[in-house]
């Protein structure tokens, strides 16, 4: 398919997974004027939270009003049905039915999954009861509480979430370690100068990185949790709580038990309606058409854009899904904004500001054209970065 989305008779919808995406997708969907069924459904026993501030302020101090959108008197005002603890078990199509796992039948004209990611998990470690990814509600909760005790930490991955979390930890007084088999931090998403001053800037509050490195064996005491393990170079690094950060995978199982297209992510065209056209699917689980290739996102950024691009689409004539990529990330007492599609490569780059004094941005460029860069601790600039992206894009579109 091709062209301008068309608009088609909503009905009955329904939204599986509250995450960032699926909220969206149904605020969205009311304020554009949507007065038919509505129901949203969650598995985890909680009411829909936001996933940034896992690895951040939740982590710290886990309160509630840190990451709940809102509270479920919010839905009911707007006539949105919320289900939440009960997930969903499978899609009868033919049907057009959600069956949940206590057995409740949801009726649906047209379904929306936003089933977000999944973290990659290590399987030798599952057992340990201070092994831990930062993903969901509780498992915020439960690192919370063992980093209160603990003098150190083994970080496995050094990706966003993962050193999101290291600091956390070192500033809770844990001597953290990375252990990073590439030969720097984030090299799939940040430029070596940027990822080289973030990995500087962990250093200086006391996080030790091991680059190049892998985890060949782990200790385990009587209890079955990690006590130390032992790297590819030989050395043995000792851990009272371990975090695993390497990366995540899209959610996909009720997709495919469902007969849709998946491939790394669920299949959807520039309209991201799935290989039943009943089927949309928005944000994390999602690959979609980026120009020549498909892409998949994970990113808040991109769980609201495609939310709300799909609530518009499914009311009323759109062109394709074309989202302006952004990221940003607070970790090390800095934050950094990302603007492009991550592991595009650049022939040419110019530094605006002084990577010393922790203010600057790198503009990446392919030929003359803008593709992307990143702003450390400069906002404005960022912003300015989301422009000129934007404007390229509609000029492309022009011309293409």
């Amino acid at each position: 398919m091709s062209g301008e989305s068309v608009s088609r008779p909503v009905g009955r919808l329904v939204v599986v997974g509250a995450g960032q995406a699926g909220v969206h997708v149904v605020s969205a969907l009311r304020r554009s004027g949507h007065d038919g069924d509505v129901t949203l459904i969650g598995g985890e026993d909680h009411l829909p939270y936001q996933r940034p501030p896992l690895s951040k302020a939740f982590l710290k101090d886990p309160h509630p009003a840190h990451i709940v959108f809102h509270q479920a008197e919010h839905y009911d005002s707007i006539g949105v049905r919320l289900l939440c603890g009960d997930p969903t078990r499978g899609i009868d199509r033919d049907h057009g039915l959600v069956v949940l796992e206590s057995g409740v039948e949801v009726p649906y004209d047209h379904l929306v999954l936003a089933t977000g990611s999944r973290p990659r998990t290590l399987d030798e470690l599952s057992s340990a009861g201070n092994v831990f990814t930062v993903h969901g509600w509780s498992d915020s909760c439960r690192l919370h509480e063992r980093l209160g005790g603990a003098r150190s930490m083994l970080l496995i991955g050094g990706g966003f979430i993962g050193l999101e979390v290291a600091t956390v930890a070192s500033e809770l007084g844990c001597e953290v370690t990375v252990v990073e088999q590439a030969t720097r931090v984030l090299g799939h998403m940040l430029p070596p100068l940027v990822a080289d001053f973030l990995a500087g800037r962990h250093a200086e509050s006391g996080v030790k990185f091991r680059f190049g490195e892998t985890i060949t064996s782990f200790g385990f005491d009587a209890n079955g949790d990690v006590r130390w393990a032992t790297t590819s170079s030989g050395a043995r690094v000792d851990a009272d709580v371990v975090a695993v950060g390497i990366g995540s995978q899209p959610r996909v199982d009720l997709a495919e038990r469902a007969g849709l297209d998946t491939a790394d992510g669920i299949i959807v065209d520039e309209h991201l309606t799935t290989s039943d056209p009943r089927i949309s699917a928005v944000g994390d689980c999602i690959r979609f058409p980026a120009g020549s290739r498909s892409c998949r996102l994970t990113s808040v950024q991109h769980a609201t854009d495609s939310a709300q691009y799909l609530a518009k689409a499914l009311l009323g004539t759109r062109p394709g899904y074309d989202p302006v990529p952004w990221f940003w990330t607070d970790q090390a007492g800095v934050k950094v904004q990302i603007t492009g599609m991550p592991g595009r490569s650049a022939d040419r780059s110019e530094l605006i500001g002084d990577v010393s004094t922790g203010r600057f941005a790198v503009w990446r460029y392919d030929g003359d054209e803008f593709i992307g860069g990143e702003a450390v601790g400069m906002p404005r600039e960022h912003l300015k970065m989301r422009r000129e992206l934007a404007e390229t894009r509609r000029s492309s579109r022009a011309t293409g």
